[in-house]
């Protein structure tokens, strides 16, 4: 296995843009930034190379704009994130049985992944290769809420063709589902790291009859002029890979299991592009400090993103609704320290990882898995001293 090269950080802009409200309490952070400040935050925080918003939310439909604003604080857009969640969206977006509120779901990931390909060239162009690559689109009100209403097959044909229609509308930008168990939806579909690995499988099953079927029927209408025999194939490989997840750590949590299995699923299967970092208590999405909560299960989560070579965008989603201050200057101090700490905690745990055995030494611990020997081993890591470089707001 090779080592994964250090991570590459970004942040959700949707906390800091608002009055990070919950459903018992309004304005609890009483100066959100604009879009401007929120760059400009992120500018002075070393080691901060990404800002991500939502499309149609904290990223305008302004792709001039946008770029404009990554090159003027050197700082780049992680994802263009399709927004299909919210009250228009409360009965579903890609599963919503209204059509016209279906299509507008639909028309808003396809914006989302335009404006993405819009972008990653000037991604490219300030050295943030990450940047772009896909468009985040967790589906927070696709599911189903009580007994007797819903009707799972239909729901579930609606949302995977609305994959296969944004995949063929937008050539390039690569799909990354985040699952989530449940809220606001009691259940969404793509509620774990397996739903989503079925999900990329049944799109490009999907996809792949469809390329075949219209290959045939060419061939039997002008045979003459269909020679390339593979034609659906190569057309194939356009959609390959294309549908890739968002693994969350929250989420993860809440879901049950370990977050380390979701991870090395979504990397086995090819599919992980990005991870959002933060923790929680296990029975609400608090969007926490990553490590705070759950401190050993995210450092076994980050041991195999180390050893399995993970290289995609490490996002902090968080919602720190206490850390707002009493003037917009100190909100905005606020905010990066806490997001420079969330920088420092990642740092100090990839140190801790590189001082456990490679997995193949690690082989003995799992062939006789006694906690007493596992233990001993947490101790005797934990226990030396660490040293990293921290990363501090200019």
């Amino acid at each position: 296995m090779t080592p994964a090269p250090e991570p590459r950080f970004g942040f959700g802009a949707w906390a800091f843009m608002s009055g990070m409200n919950d459903r018992f309490s309004a304005g609890c952070n009483p100066f959100p930034l604009t879009l401007e400040e929120v760059f400009e935050m992120a500018a002075r925080i070393e080691g901060m190379d990404y800002v991500l918003g939502h499309f149609p939310a904290e990223f305008p439909d302004e792709p001039d704009r946008l770029a404009k604003l990554a090159r003027e604080h050197r700082v780049a857009i992680g994802s263009v994130v399709a927004k299909t969640f919210g009250a228009r969206f409360k009965n579903g977006g890609f599963s919503n049985p209204d059509p016209a509120i279906r299509r507008e779901a639909i028309n808003n990931v396809k914006r989302a992944m335009e404006l993405n390909n819009i972008l990653r060239p000037v991604m490219k162009e300030l050295g943030k290769p990450l940047g772009c690559t896909h468009a985040v689109l967790w589906q927070g009100n696709d599911g189903s809420n009580g007994l007797f209403l819903t009707d799972y097959s239909r729901a579930w044909n609606l949302l995977v063709d609305g994959y296969v229609e944004v995949l063929e509308a937008v050539p390039d930008c690569r799909l990354c589902l985040e699952p989530k168990s449940g809220d606001p939806a009691e259940d969404m579909f793509i509620r774990d790291t397996m739903h989503g690995v079925f999900a990329a499988q049944v799109v490009e099953d999907r996809i792949s009859r469809r390329l075949r079927d219209r290959g045939a029927g060419r061939a039997s209408k002008r045979p003459a002029e269909s020679k390339d025999a593979g034609s659906a194939d190569s057309q194939m490989s356009k959609f390959t890979g294309r549908v890739v997840q968002n693994i969350e750590y929250g989420h993860a949590h809440i879901a049950g299991g370990k977050l380390a299995e979701s991870i090395c699923l979504a990397i086995d299967f090819g599919i992980l592009a990005q991870i959002d970092l933060n923790d929680n208590r296990k029975h609400w999405d608090n969007d926490h400090i990553p490590g705070n909560d759950n401190l050993n299960e995210v450092t076994e989560a980050e041991y195999w993103l180390y050893w399995k070579g993970f290289d995609g965008l490490w996002n902090f989603d968080l919602w720190p609704q206490r850390v707002a201050g009493s003037t917009k200057k100190e909100t905005v101090r606020r905010f990066a320290e806490h997001l420079v700490e969330c920088i420092n905690a990642t740092r100090y745990r990839r140190e801790i990882v590189k001082l456990f055995p490679p997995p193949e030494e690690m082989q003995k611990y799992f062939r006789d898995p006694d906690e007493t020997n596992i233990s001993r081993l947490l101790r005797s890591v934990i226990n030396r001293k660490i040293d990293f470089q921290e990363s501090r707001y200019k």
